[in-house]
């Protein structure tokens, strides 16, 4: 057998095979006695069906098994023999078989070529959280659970609306007379108009400097005043504009939080004391925190290994990866409520960052799968199946099914790959050198 390489820009290679008469004739026979042992022929019994008969019937069929068979195990042999690491064979093209052998060119997808970094000893840096700042964390959330249990009850003092106070208002808002969304549409009716409308009164809530204009205003009081949009305000053309509202103060709240006591603990453990209660808190603030650096010392590491890397990647892979990332990216903004219009309205830079986040998953993996290859990092039975079984778990059906349904989508050397790229992660970070940033 002779090969020849091309090498190709982005992680091509085209690889040139000529397969002499020997093999050919070793493929062919091998084709043969296949056949004689399985063909079917009426007055024959299986395998006592003559050669001749057999090679004549089936002419056109054993020269196809040969021709393939013999281009599949010659293309392994080749790519072995001159040590391509393939991704896939994209095309098989330009075939020809004769008597004096077979010829084919093979188009290869090849893993990137890059020099490996050095992983171990990672440079990581992580906040420094102290005791005090840990029992903050935990009256924060303490608060916040008091916060969501709090009445609104009529402000009884004699005065007008102030700074923190909760108003319930109705109001509308115009541009030169104008609806606020009909001019400009993207901003929403929000903006336009409203009734029973409640707003806490802080300097950024509702609009910026929409509060400010409140206070002091009693229940029944109407107040019309002009605002500025700020100047960077993202929806073109809105910033600098004058906003003229009418607003009616219907009601001014207080908010009256529940007394911080065991009763209080109760609500939200029954039969559990307030110590008790804030015990749970710490260790769910504890394992929050832990998760939150966990997520960051790995995006270091990922951040250091994709800087100290340049290398082309595969495009149609870089294409595949960039079309699943802004396919997560709308269905996100679309669970947070962002209109299709916003969407198209940003198009551009919506496809722009999806695309060097594709790039940067995909350089990523490959950095994580030579890391992993040279450390001897493979799943296990177990990791497989504690895979499948998350799987499972997230589309509510029985383990069994996902089995089947994962053979069936030919998922399993994706599953393998994560699970490695996983570990090589784990194993960089387990060797990284983590430094406490100075407590600010």
């Amino acid at each position: 057998m002779n090969a020849t390489v091309e090498t190709l820009p982005n992680c091509l290679a085209t690889l040139r095979v000529e397969v002499g008469p020997e093999a050919l004739l070793k493929a062919r026979e091998k084709v043969v006695s296949g056949y004689l042992t399985q063909a079917r022929i009426p007055g024959f019994r299986p395998g006592k069906t003559p050669r001749a008969l057999v090679e004549k019937r089936f002419t056109k069929d054993i020269a196809e098994q040969t021709e393939s068979d013999l281009i599949s195990d010659s293309l392994k042999l080749a790519i072995r023999e001159k040590g391509l690491r393939v991704l896939r064979v994209r095309d098989v093209e330009d075939v020809k078989m004769e008597a004096a052998g077979l010829s084919f060119s093979a188009t290869l997808v090849t893993v990137p070529e890059f020099e490996l970094p050095e992983y171990k000893g990672v440079p990581v840096t992580v906040p420094s959280v102290t005791d005090a700042k840990k029992e903050e964390a935990i009256d924060t959330v303490i608060e916040d659970l008091r916060a969501r249990q709090a009445d609104f009850v009529d402000m009884a003092e004699d005065r007008g609306a102030a700074m923190d106070d909760f108003v319930v208002v109705d109001y509308t808002g115009t541009i030169a007379g104008q609806p606020v969304h009909e001019t400009f549409p993207k901003v929403g009716q929000i903006l336009s108009a409203n009734e029973g409308f409640w707003v806490r009164m802080t300097e950024e809530a509702f609009f910026p400097g929409f509060c400010g204009q409140l206070v002091g205003a009693r229940p029944g009081d109407v107040r019309e005043f002009q605002i500025e949009v700020p100047a960077d305000f993202p929806v073109e053309g809105f910033g600098g504009q004058k906003l003229d509202y009418v607003v009616t103060i219907k009601e001014i709240k207080v908010r009256v939080l529940p007394e911080l006591n065991d009763e209080f603990a109760a609500t939200l453990a029954p039969g559990k004391s307030l110590t008790e209660v804030r015990e749970l808190v710490r260790t769910e603030v504890q394992r929050r925190n832990e998760a939150e650096l966990d997520s960051l010392k790995r995006d270091q590491v990922m951040e250091h290994l994709l800087s100290k890397v340049e290398c082309e990647l595969p495009e149609d892979m870089a294409r595949a990866e960039s079309n699943q990332v802004l396919s997560e990216v709308v269905e996100e903004n679309q669970r947070r409520g962002v209109s299709q219009e916003m969407l198209r309205e940003n198009e551009k830079e919506l496809v722009a960052s999806a695309s060097q986040t594709a790039r940067n998953r995909l350089k990523g993996s490959f950095i994580l799968s030579r890391i992993a290859e040279l450390e001897n990092l493979q799943p296990t039975r177990e990791d497989m199946l504690d895979r499948i079984a998350g799987i499972a778990k997230r589309a509510e059906m029985p383990i069994e099914k996902a089995l089947k349904e994962v053979s069936k989508r030919q998922l399993l050397p994706q599953i393998e790959t994560d699970i490695v790229t996983a570990k090589a992660l784990d194993f960089v970070l387990a060797h990284a050198v983590v430094t406490e940033a100075a407590a600010g």
